[in-house]
């Protein structure tokens, strides 16, 4: 008699970002998916290139979507062993506004669920790129204290935008270093403050640093170190084509 060999089936299962993205009231990701094997699938629009928003040299994919409910990063580490080199070409042809069905692993990290490899390469998820309808409108932000807020439901604050594509409105540079791979601050009128991250393969800080009142573009992330995870929201702009001049009439702030 042959011998009987063990198969363990593991569901492919449709959500969208919203339901991954389920936190306890101390910010802690708690998407049942996180515990098990299953895939989960989203179709959702790239805010990004694969590798856009990467350190200078590095092939991981680090790749935001967002459909109508919220946001989420996909993510391939390449010091791991895996990154762009282990998915199609087609892949590293995928630009912000491309519709895209993903399909993989669940995993935590800084506060947010991903779809990710649990960093083993053989858990490699699936990307269909399904058109290209265009970038989602960005979420207006004109309060910086209200946004960045902790809301265990996600209806409002840093959870609600987490993961989309947003605008600042109305803010100025107010401290950091302006270079490739650094850090700065935008504030508002009210002097409320957000981190912005200049990641090394957008070019960012190559250019003249942008000066008064402007308008900010970019993606919404989180980045919490420690629990509770109820912080470390951040701006990640793609360009400098994310930094757009305003006709503000605000006057009288001490500029960067």
């Amino acid at each position: 008699m042959a011998a009987i060999t063990s198969i363990h089936c593991y569901a492919q299962i449709p959500t969208t970002c919203a339901a991954m993205n389920v936190v306890s009231p101390t910010g802690n990701p708690v998407f049942p998916g996180l515990n098990t094997l299953d895939r989960y699938q989203v179709e959702a629009i790239a805010l990004n290139s694969p590798t856009g928003l990467n350190s200078i040299g590095d092939n991981s994919i680090v790749l935001f979507v967002q459909d109508n409910t919220g946001g989420i990063q996909v993510y391939s580490g390449a010091w791991y062993g895996s990154g762009l080199p282990n998915y199609p070409a087609s892949v590293a042809q995928i630009v912000a506004g491309d519709l895209l069905r993903v399909t993989g692993l669940t995993g935590h990290f800084g506060g947010k669920t991903n779809i990710m490899e649990r960093h083993n390469p053989v858990f490699t998820f699936t990307i269909e790129n399904l058109g290209h309808p265009g970038e989602p409108v960005p979420y207006d932000i004109a309060d910086l204290q209200q946004a960045q807020a902790f809301d265990p439901s996600r209806a409002t604050g840093g959870e609600f935008y987490q993961g989309r594509l947003v605008r600042l409105r109305d803010v100025h540079l107010s401290s950091g270093t302006w270079e490739q791979g650094g850090r700065v601050a935008v504030a508002d009128v009210n002097g409320a403050t957000i981190s912005v991250v200049l990641r090394g393969q957008t070019g960012l800080g190559t250019q003249p640093a942008p000066a008064g009142v402007i308008d900010l573009v970019g993606i919404f992330n989180q980045e919490d170190t420690s629990v509770p995870y109820t912080g470390g929201y951040e701006i990640w702009p793609r360009s400098i084509n994310d930094f757009i001049e305003t006709s503000s009439t605000v006057e009288n702030w001490s500029l960067y």
